[in-house]
């Protein structure tokens, strides 16, 4: 008869991603089989596996079985994934866990601009017992459903998803569990311009989260000081986040470039923001991860105009593709929760034109910028004026993103 091999409660606290009180709650009930007292402590079988045993609750506590002792699952496995650039279905198939496989693959339809996919794909999880499953299913329905023209289905994974990272922070769950919701719901509020509201600041969570997870949430902090007008803070946060990340996470590397570009923009380092969209062209590129060039869009102030009209014109046209299709169902969601009426009645030639003259911007730097005439730069301030209604530079920037 083979001999059961005993690990500590330390020891199986850190194997199944749990807290150690939530390890001795379950011996002391009973509920891990094996498990033997030892002193004050226990020793439970190194072999133990709560995922093969049917779920529980813990008796009278009102902890959900979630939060009992589960195998740790991180939310966004690509997101998480310094895979090689050029070979990320090649990664995705060869993942060994199938939920974590298919969240993977969600992400890529996000990420690649393949909204109904990715929809399609995540919704299913949206139920699941384990939070990083739900959360991810959340979040990516959010996003995927504004890209579909769907602005009341992304209220509603949105909406879930607040109050399940709500609902999670219970005291005998891991912190890992609440950095994992607090990433989650923040990327969702900040990427939408809302508020967070009752999340805890990503700030305070970032040790938590692991290496491509944290890098993003550097993204989005990023983002964060750039709708807060603070654009030397936006560009430091990305460009020390890039500078100091031991890995290259594609998609967070991305979008860190990305919103380093949006920074230098408003900084009319012109010539600097269009490295940056060289950079993160170059690594999206191979695996076609075009959507945030398109999410984007009106932030960059141009700069997709500039880069991808002449040099890549197929590029272009889907990158302005996406930019209709997510803004469209973006502004339902944000203009009546935050009462800031952003533009919905313009082109996205307009719309350009419209944030840079905005930001103090004349009609000459404008049309150099663009490569176009200044009379053509003129007529389209005047067009953009009698569509909003505004006759002043300060009427304009209200309608404007901040």
């Amino acid at each position: 008869m083979q001999k059961t091999e005993f690990e500590t409660v330390q020891e199986a606290a850190v194997r199944l991603g749990v807290t150690v009180r939530a390890i001795q709650k379950q011996a002391a009930a009973g509920k891990i089989p094996g498990a033997k007292r030892h002193s004050r402590t226990w020793l439970i079988p190194s072999d133990y596996d709560p995922a093969m045993l049917k779920e529980q609750k813990a008796a009278g506590n009102g902890i959900p079985d979630v939060y009992q002792i589960t195998p740790f699952r991180q939310a966004m496995p690509l997101m998480n994934s310094a895979y090689p650039v050029g070979r990320v279905m090649e990664y995705i198939n060869a993942m060994p866990d199938a939920d974590d496989r298919q969240i993977a693959l969600a992400e890529y339809y996000l990420f690649s601009g393949q909204a109904d996919k990715c929809a399609m794909t995540a919704e299913p999880y949206l139920d699941s017992h384990d939070p990083a499953l739900r959360y991810s299913a959340s979040l990516l329905c959010t996003f995927a459903n504004l890209g579909r023209g769907h602005a009341h289905l992304a209220r509603f994974a949105m909406g879930r998803l607040q109050e399940q990272v709500t609902a999670g922070f219970h005291a005998d769950s891991p912190v890992r569990f609440h950095a994992m919701g607090v990433f989650t719901a923040t990327t969702a509020s900040v990427l939408l311009h809302l508020p967070t509201g009752k999340i805890p600041p990503l700030e305070g969570y970032l040790k938590h989260l692991p290496g491509g997870m944290k890098l993003y949430a550097c993204y989005i902090l990023a983002y964060k000081a750039y709708l807060e007008k603070n654009y030397e803070k936006c560009l430091t946060t990305a460009e020390l986040s890039l500078a100091l990340s031991p890995e290259m996470y594609p998609i967070a590397t991305v979008n860190l470039h990305i919103v380093a570009a949006m920074a230098l923009a408003n900084m009319k380092r012109m010539d600097e923001a269009r490295q940056h969209i060289d950079e993160a062209w170059k690594i999206a590129q191979p695996d076609d991860l075009i959507e945030a060039f398109g999410e984007h869009h009106g932030l960059l102030q141009g700069l997709i105009e500039v880069y991808f009209k002449k040099n890549d014109p197929a590029a272009f046209e889907r990158i302005i593709a996406i930019t209709y299709a997510f803004s469209a169902s973006w502004r339902k969601i944000h203009n009546p929760e935050t009462g800031h009426d952003v533009a919905d009645n313009l082109t996205t030639t307009e719309f350009t034109i419209a944030m840079l003259y905005s930001r103090g911007w004349q009609a000459k730097e404008i049309a150099a910028y663009l490569q176009v005439s200044e009379r053509t730069v003129s007529n389209r301030i005047s067009d953009i004026f009698v569509k909003l209604g505004v006759s002043s530079r300060g009427e304009l920037g209200k309608f404007m993103l901040t």
